[in-house]
């Protein structure tokens, strides 16, 4: 009897045992799921950047050191090596990878800045006063957004893109303008914009100026009914 008491103990001690091993392992395994996830994220947000770096490059001819991020994945790898990295490894990794992603996007948007405002201020707003006002509106709009896109604290692919779409465009419309024009010309055509104008007011001068650059063809005369 004491026998069969004892027999039945230890099964049920070994049962117990089985319970808390797959209860050890269990817990092992969603830590080890929730820290690749963790590691995963960052490694993402990394991978990204330089999605963006590359894009950078392709579109403008900045270069940006993608060589933190290689290094950080080497030392992951290595101390990953026979078997189950422990969660300092885990630790470790994720915010490398953090710390890659944030200095890759900072020398993204140093170049992307420089880069930018170089061809914002190489745009020869002046020579919009000779474009015909459909184009020149136009011209102003795309110039407006070309500056917003430069100051962008955060640069991802769509505002490179955006940015380089409207630069095109901008050079587009410049082209078809003559490749000097008269300060007169410019002051001018924005007295004629701000409306209220008669041909009182307009001097032969004025006339021969418009004339002289194609603009007269853009501007209706109206006779007052009072």
């Amino acid at each position: 009897m004491t026998t069969s008491v004892l027999e039945k103990a230890r099964k049920l001690q070994n049962q117990a045992r089985h319970i808390a091993e797959a209860q050890k392992d269990a817990v092992q395994q969603e830590r080890v799921v929730r820290r690749i996830d963790e590691v995963r994220s960052a490694l993402e947000k990394a991978i990204g950047q330089a999605g963006v770096a590359g894009l950078l490059k392709e579109r403008t001819g900045q270069s940006v050191d993608l060589t933190p991020l290689a290094s950080a994945y080497e030392r992951f790898a290595v101390k990953s090596r026979g078997g189950l990295p422990a969660d300092r490894v885990f630790t470790e990794a994720q915010k490398a990878l953090e710390t890659c992603a944030k200095e890759i996007a900072a020398a993204i948007r140093e170049a992307w800045t420089q880069w930018a405002r170089t061809c914002v201020n190489g745009v020869s707003s002046a020579r919009f006063a000779a474009l015909a006002p459909p184009e020149r509106r136009e011209a102003e709009a795309l110039l407006r957004d070309m500056r917003g896109h430069a100051e962008r604290r955060a640069v991802d692919g769509a505002v490179i893109r955006s940015f380089c779409a409207a630069y095109a465009d901008v050079l587009r419309l410049v082209e078809q303008a003559p490749s000097e024009v008269p300060t007169q010309l410019a002051e001018l055509i924005e007295r004629i914009d701000a409306g209220g104008l008669t041909l009182h007011d307009l001097s032969a001068d004025d006339i021969a100026l418009l004339r002289e650059y194609d603009q007269d063809v853009w501007i209706s005369v109206t006779r007052k009914a009072d």
